[in-house]
């Protein structure tokens, strides 16, 4: 798989906004055809770009990628088939929002190539899917969890969200038990992060909706907890896994790999393809001008609607440590050498040398190679060490 690229593919359509999102998406009711052409078109264009021969991992995200018709399924994985010679990868995700699933919708999804599935689940309150004004209703999350155990065959994650507004540690410890009762192969486990520019986040900023982030820390380290006590591994800080269930997509963020990003408002990552500086590009969020583009016969490199950024190796080096240390494996001394081309830092091995008589750090040799791992206590202080850095 020497010429294998993960893909990450935006659908930025929903039909309508949570108050804490703020990934890129429009309201809309249907996903035009139109857009998944110009998809196929971008990623048959850039996996030639970057000589790309198959997909190492596929994931579609959004947005609601759930609005997909079954017929835009069919089409979306059948072209992406073809680009990458006839095959699509052991791992292809789907997102999908409760309300959209359906026995049909999932077999036709799994005809398709999809492996994987992630179902935003987020709560099971009522009355904080309300607040947050989630598309789902506790009884849509009931009836999709069901449909999942009787008829999906492949692997099924969830995403929770912990102290999100009226959830209370109680109510929050019942639908993580909940949820866990089904038996997902994976877990996302996030605290929720309040961003400026989202209706939450505004709301947080003026006083009109109260939140403690004290007690939404301790909100999240006992749903860690819980999870790591019923079997699941967690690997990443977020994430959570029965033995051997690990997002490997997610991997090549985490482990800087080359990544291909299509759709309006996706990103995409290529390290070191001109002269050791990393190639970043973000596509226009505008989906007319995007559709537009990629649907024209005549597609010229240079007239892309998306931003590009060039990241120095010195920007590459920390964002190794921001992935990297996210993770349970932590780091790699003789792994950052080899990428980067020079010696691993003194005044960061002296760092975690001070976290690890903490308790925060731990220091490993496996092979003749070392590595750096923040504990799951040091992990809760990850933005700290960042800074230290």
């Amino acid at each position: 798989m020497e010429n294998a690229v993960s893909l990450y593919v935006h659908i930025p359509f929903c039909l309508s906004k949570c108050t804490y999102c703020d990934f890129y998406s429009v309201p809309c009711g249907a996903v035009p055809d139109s857009y998944i052409d110009a998809l196929l078109n971008e990623a048959a264009f850039r996996a030639e770009k970057n000589n790309c021969t198959e997909w190492k991992t596929v994931y579609v995200g959004g947005g609601t990628p759930s609005l997909l018709t079954e017929k835009q399924i069919t089409a979306l994985f059948g072209g992406l088939k073809k680009i990458s010679g006839g095959k699509l990868p052991d791992e292809v995700t789907m997102e999908f929002n409760p309300c959209d699933i359906s026995a049909q919708k999932l077999d036709v999804a799994f005809r398709a190539g999809v492996t994987r599935i992630s179902c935003g689940i987020q709560s099971f309150n009522e009355a904080v899917l309300k607040e947050v004004q989630r598309r789902s209703s506790r009884k849509d999350i009931d009836t999709a969890l069901s449909c999942i155990k009787y008829n999906w065959k492949g692997i099924f994650s969830a995403d929770m969200i912990s102290a999100l507004p009226g959830e209370s540690s109680e109510s929050f410890a019942s639908g993580l038990e909940m949820l866990a009762g089904y038996m997902p192969d994976h877990i996302s486990l996030y605290a929720l992060t309040v961003e400026d520019g989202t209706l939450l986040g505004n709301a947080c900023r003026s006083g009109a909706v109260p939140y403690d982030y004290d007690k939404a820390d301790a909100m999240w380290i006992s749903g860690r907890d819980y999870l790591v006590r019923n079997g699941y591994v967690q690997y990443e800080i977020s994430n959570f896994c029965l033995r051997g269930k690990e997002c490997v997509h997610n991997k090549a963020y985490w482990d800087q790999q080359n990544y291909i990003g299509c759709g309006a408002g996706a990103t995409g990552t290529i390290y070191g393809i001109r002269d050791g500086v990393t190639v970043r590009q973000t596509n226009t969020r505008n989906i007319p001008e995007y559709t537009g583009f990629w649907l024209h016969s005549s597609i010229l490199e240079q007239n892309i609607p998306a931003e590009t950024e060039y990241i120095s190796p010195e920007t590459a080096a920390f964002e190794f440590f921001m992935m990297g240390l996210r993770t349970a494996s932590g780091v790699c001394s003789e792994i950052y050498e080899t990428k980067f081309g020079t010696a691993f830092p003194l005044t960061t091995e002296e760092l975690f040398k001070k976290w690890k008589a903490e308790g925060k750090c731990t220091i490993t040799e496996r092979r003749g190679f070392h590595y750096y791992a923040l504990t799951p206590e040091g992990l809760l202080f990850l933005n700290e060490f960042l800074e230290s850095l």
